[in-house]
């Protein structure tokens, strides 16, 4: 079949899905791979910084551009793939989002210094940016909004299961090979994704409307988010002034970029996605799940290697069931969705959200059993996935000319919101420590810990209050 008789095939449906013979599941999969690596990059690096350190000589402030940079610069560049992806047919943008990240991680893993590593980081992280929208606009283009929600699922796994994956990832190809690999393994997937993109990719899921791009527009997204990752990365290590100076200049741009938006004709980023009320509902409600689960996801690694004092190997394990579950659930949980609607998936998953940081918050002890622990975390895992599996819910929520925005909104918000939800959690953590007076090194951790649990079940409530505002169906 020729690429011109596919597009004629399946623009004859509403939706390209509605097409027996157009290849969906295969489309949607090999969009899936570029974004899944996208997501595990955020924390493929946790476990190897440490080689990383002693092979170029750099300290810890130094490396931690390599996590701090790659969200940076993935936060800063969202805001715009709204725009970009309007200019480009989706096989040629897809293919070039994957040779980008491809380009990175042969840098990276050919590296021969400290600086040209960093450069590859942010070649990734420009391509990470661009994936999950072009992830969300093509499910968005081929399935109809009572079956986004298993494709979604899939999403969600990706969202959660891949960070949570990366720790114990990283850490077994250290122990076993050199750090070097982490870039390596990737190029066999995404050239493969390549291939099948090139074969079955022929037709375009996104109006080319050319939008005019508004360069103040463009620039005031990169500052004004890249400084709100940037300082809230990097929380635990500013002075307490210059930490309220960078966030507060951070948050008069992104203000001033919000006002902009609403007096162009063509805005860079569509900001009237949020006059309708199920879309503002379900981003609050996912940025509250993504802070909570990305802070827990960097706190319970202290608190085991730290309070329990156990290995980084012991560590990953603890951690594994939850990356499991969360591949497993979140597809379930997009097929509920689909059938009975977002209230009924996401207003329980918040409920659950809130019992599980109550139970970790009263049984988070120096003698936790480590059974016990993986359980809660679990638990605290499943919550999550539902609750970011209502983003389809608010998508759903929205005129289809306001799918690509609503998508890079939602993605804006996922690396923003992991940050932040980072730096809450060191930051709260260490204050609570100091705090403490107890005479144990671990009882004043233990002490930390126990104040940031108990400022997340607030976070927790207010996602619930969201939740309850969920409508059973869209309309």
């Amino acid at each position: 079949m020729h690429a011109s008789d596919s597009q004629e095939d399946a623009t004859a449906h509403e939706y390209y899905a509605d097409n027996p013979d157009f290849p969906a599941k295969t489309i949607v999969a090999t969009l899936f791979i570029g974004a899944f690596f996208g997501y595990l990059n955020d924390t493929l690096l946790n476990v190897a910084l440490t080689p990383i350190m002693k092979d170029f000589g750099v300290d810890k402030t130094t490396v931690q551009w390599l996590t701090t940079g790659f969200l940076l610069v993935m936060g800063a560049f969202t805001p715009i793939t709204a725009g970009v992806i309007q200019w480009f047919e989706t096989r040629k943008m897809v293919l070039f989002t994957q040779a980008t990240f491809l380009a990175g991680s042969l840098i990276c893993a050919f590296a021969p210094t400290f600086g040209i590593l960093v450069v590859g980081r942010m070649v990734q992280a420009v391509s990470a940016a661009f994936f999950v929208p072009l992830l969300f606009n093509g499910v968005l283009s081929i399935f109809p909004p009572n079956k986004r929600g298993t494709a979604m699922g899939v999403i969600t796994m990706m969202f959660t299961a891949a960070p949570a994956m990366g720790p114990t990832l990283s850490g077994i190809i250290i122990d076993h090979t050199h750090w070097r690999v982490l870039f390596g393994f990737t190029a066999p997937f995404m050239l493969a994704a390549m291939v099948l993109v090139g074969k079955y990719l022929t037709v375009n899921l996104s109006n080319i409307s050319r939008p005019k791009i508004d360069m103040l527009s463009a620039v005031l997204s990169i500052a004004g988010f890249g400084g709100l990752v940037y300082a809230s990365s990097n929380f635990a290590h500013m002075p307490l002034l210059e930490f309220i100076l960078l966030f507060a200049a951070s948050v008069v741009l992104v203000g001033w970029f919000a006002h902009r938006q609403f007096r162009l004709a063509t805005p860079l980023l569509n900001l009237r996605a949020f006059e309708y009320k199920q879309f503002r509902y379900c981003v609050v409600i996912l940025a509250g799940a993504v802070f909570l689960f990305l802070g827990l996801e960097l706190m319970v690694p202290m608190y085991t290697q730290q309070v329990l004092m156990l290995t980084g190997t012991a560590t990953g394990l603890i951690l594994m069931p939850a990356s499991i579950a969360q591949a497993v659930a979140a597809p379930l949980f997009g097929k509920l969705l689909d059938k009975k609607g977002g209230r009924f998936v996401v207003l329980p998953a918040t409920v659950m959200l809130v019992v599980s940081l109550a139970v970790l918050w009263l049984f988070l002890r120096i003698d936790t059993q480590v059974v016990m622990l993986t359980a809660m975390f679990t638990l605290l895992a499943l919550s999550v996935s539902a609750c970011v599996t209502g983003e389809t819910h608010g998508l759903n929520a929205l005129p289809k000319t306001l799918n690509p925005h609503g998508a890079a909104i939602l993605t804006t918000i996922n690396p923003i919101a992991g940050a932040i939800g980072a730096a809450f959690f060191v930051g709260a953590t260490n204050i609570g420590e100091k705090l403490s007076s107890a005479d144990m090194p671990q009882q004043a951790m233990l002490d930390g810990i126990h104040l940031a649990m108990g400022c997340a079940l607030v976070v927790g409530v207010v996602v619930v209050m969201f939740a309850l505002r969920l409508k059973a169906h869209q309309k």
